[in-house]
């Protein structure tokens, strides 16, 4: 399935998911095959921009997200 976030937005005028109404939707649902870690990171990310706006996320959270989930070695 082709993504529809971006078509989504771009048809109800925002700029960002956590500015709609229906955030979280279905089109955030990871429906590909194999869908990894990734998308549940950037479903995560759009809600702490939600909560922190997206500034703040940008200056305090952004390079963390980033090392953690690109460089650091996993924990369970």
């Amino acid at each position: 399935m082709p993504c529809q976030v971006y078509p989504c937005a771009e048809e109800r005028g925002i700029e960002f998911c956590g500015d709609c109404p229906d955030f979280p939707c279905d089109y955030l649902h990871p429906y590909a095959d194999n869908a990894q870690r990734w998308h549940n990171t950037k479903v995560f990310n759009l809600c702490l921009i939600k909560k922190m706006g997206l500034e703040s996320w940008a200056k305090n959270k952004a390079r963390r997200v980033l090392e953690v989930y690109s460089f650091s070695k996993w924990k369970l």
